[in-house]
């Protein structure tokens, strides 16, 4: 019993220990979560850059079940084929 009277008396003198008072409301004004189509394109954006089989297939690696992926997959077949603009939408 002195044990856990002690514990709970270290706990309560601990540095912070006043900031995870339960009666303290969160914060919400935490960043909104990055939208995670943006960071696929900018991925096949790079591979596109990059114009290698490696790079396509790093992509579809990672990306493999994203409607993006589709568009990767010709872009990648074309590349193979020797046609590297083939497949590509025109650059805005």
């Amino acid at each position: 019993m002195p044990i856990r009277i002690v514990a709970f008396a270290l706990l309560a003198l601990a540095p912070g220990a006043d900031a995870m008072s339960p009666r303290e409301p969160r914060s919400t004004n935490l960043p909104r979560p990055r939208d995670p189509n943006i960071a696929v394109q900018e991925e096949l954006d790079a591979a596109r850059r990059a114009g290698t089989l490696a790079a396509y297939d790093l992509f579809l690696a990672r990306q493999g079940d994203h409607p993006l992926a589709e568009t990767a997959r010709r872009e990648r077949a074309a590349i193979a084929s020797g046609r590297p603009d083939c497949g590509r939408s025109p650059a805005k």
